[in-house]
C-alpha cells in the first residue's frame, strides 16, 4: 500500500512552455482525482493528434503507465454490445420497437406493469424500468472477497433474478413505474442485451463482438476476458483506504460482462471512436450504415440522456459529447466524442471509487475540457 502523496513522480524532460503547462494541469487534477496512473488521447477528424501516459499502472513495482498500456473500460463496454446488436438490426434480425420476449426463453415483464412490453429500444435507453438494486453489490462482494464461484454465464442467472419467484429474485429489481415511462441506467439491462445478441446469432456475445467489430477494426489488444491478454501489459487495478492505494487481482466480471467487462489500450478504442465519429467507417471498414450510426446517437426518449447504448450530454454551449464513462472496482474510463468539432477524446484510470468524491468529480470534468481544448487547438 502506497501513500497517494508520492505517486506524481516529474518526468526529467525539456518540453515546450505550452506542453509543460498543459502536463501541469494533468497531473494536478490526477492529484485532485486520486489517480495512480492517467492514460489520455485526442482525436481529431480520422486519428489521434496527441497521447500521453502519466503516473504508475504498477505501484509496487514502480512501473510508469505506457500508451499501450491496457485498462478496464467499465460501461463504455455498452457502446460495444449496442453496436454489435444494432449491426443485426440494420440485418432485419429484430426491430427496436419489438418486445423482447419474442427472443427469449422465459417471460419477460414489470409484475407491476404485467400488461406493458419491455422492448429493444427501451433496454438501450435505460427506459425498461429495470433496476439494479442489489446486483451490483452482489457482484463486488463477490470481487472484493470471492466467497463463492460467481456465475459464468448470464443466463440461467438473468430468469432466476428477473423472474417471480427465482431463486434471485427481489422485487426491487422491478421499479415503480411502467416501462417507458422513466430513465434509470441499468446494467442488468445491457446483461439482457448480452444475452439477447446471443440468442439472434447463435454464439457468444464475445466471440461475435471480436470477429464483427474488434478484428475488423484492427483492436488486437482488446478483449471481454483479461486471460486473453498479455498480463504484463494490464495495469494494476487499485481501490483506496484512506490515502492507501491497495491492488485487486485481475478480476473476470463473468456474468455481467456485457455491461462492464470489456479491457482496451488508448489507440485500441480510439479506432472504435473513430468509427463512429465518421459515421461507421475506419480505415476503410464499415461496421455500420451512416444512417444506424446517428440514431444511435439520438436521444431516444423526452427528458433523457440516452441514445441507443450511448449517453448524449449538453457542454452548455450548442455542441454536444456524444459517448461514455466507465467506472469499476479498480479502473475508470471515459470515450467521448463532439460532432460538431470532429474531435474526441479517451481516457484511462487504474482507480474508481465506488461513491463518488466531489473533487475526484471536479477533476474528471476538468479533465474532459481540457482535452477537448486541445483537441480543437491541435
Amino acid at each position: 500500500m502506497v501513500n497517494v502523496n508520492n505517486l506524481i513522480e516529474v518526468e526529467q524532460q525539456n518540453p515546450s512552455l505550452e506542453d509543460s503547462v498543459f502536463d501541469m494541469k494533468i497531473r494536478m487534477l490526477m492529484m485532485l482525482g486520486s489517480m495512480p496512473s492517467l492514460t489520455a488521447c485526442a482525436i481529431k477528424n480520422t486519428s489521434i493528434v496527441w497521447s500521453k501516459a502519466y503516473g504508475f499502472s504498477d505501484i509496487w513495482r514502480r512501473e510508469k503507465a505506457t500508451e499501450d498500456t491496457i485498462y478496464m473500460t467499465g460501461s463504455i463496454t455498452k457502446t460495444i454490445i449496442a453496436t454489435a446488436l444494432l449491426q443485426l438490426y440494420e440485418q432485419g434480425l429484430f426491430d427496436l420497437d419489438d418486445d423482447v420476449n419474442e427472443y427469449l426463453p422465459f417471460t419477460l415483464r414489470n409484475p407491476k406493469f404485467p400488461d406493458i412490453n419491455i422492448t429493444f429500444r427501451m433496454l438501450f435507453a435505460h427506459q425498461s424500468s429495470l433496476s439494479d438494486h442489489t446486483l451490483l453489490n452482489w457482484w463486488k462482494f463477490n470481487i472484493y472477497l470471492k466467497p463463492f464461484p460467481a456465475p459464468k454465464d448470464s443466463y440461467p442467472w438473468l430468469e432466476e433474478v428477473l423472474v417471480p419467484g427465482g431463486r434471485y429474485y427481489n422485487q426491487k429489481v422491478w421499479s415503480n413505474y411502467p416501462p417507458g415511462e422513466e430513465a434509470n441506467y441499468s446494467n442488468v439491462g445491457f446483461i439482457l442485451l448480452g444475452y439477447l445478441l446471443e440468442k439472434l446469432t447463435n454464439q457468444s456475445f464475445e466471440k461475435y463482438c471480436q470477429d464483427n467489430i474488434l478484428t475488423p477494426l484492427n483492436m488486437m489488444n482488446t478483449s471481454f476476458h483479461p486471460d486473453n491478454l498479455v498480463k504484463d501489459r494490464l495495469a494494476i487495478p487499485y481501490v483506496r483506504l484512506t490515502k492507501l492505494y491497495i491492488p485487486l487481482r485481475h478480476y473476470d466480471f463473468n456474468y455481467v460482462t456485457a455491461a462492464g467487462g470489456v479491457r482496451s489500450t488508448l489507440e485500441d478504442l480510439s479506432y472504435f471512436l473513430i468509427a463512429h465519429m465518421n459515421g461507421g467507417e475506419y480505415n476503410g471498414v464499415r461496421i455500420l450504415e451512416e444512417e444506424t450510426v446517428e440514431l444511435m446517437h439520438t436521444i431516444q426518449y423526452p427528458n433523457s440522456r440516452f441514445g441507443l447504448g450511448w449517453i448524449i450530454q449538453s457542454n452548455g454551449q450548442d455542441d454536444t459529447h456524444e459517448g461514455h464513462t466507465g467506472g469499476a472496482p479498480g479502473g475508470a474510463a471515459m470515450m467521448m466524442m463532439s460532432a460538431s468539432e470532429n474531435t474526441g477524446i479517451i481516457f484511462f484510470i487504474n482507480y474508481y471509487r465506488d461513491i463518488y468524491h466531489p473533487l475526484e468529480v471536479f477533476a474528471w470534468s476538468c479533465l474532459k475540457q481540457i482535452l477537448f481544448e486541445n483537441a480543437s487547438e491541435i
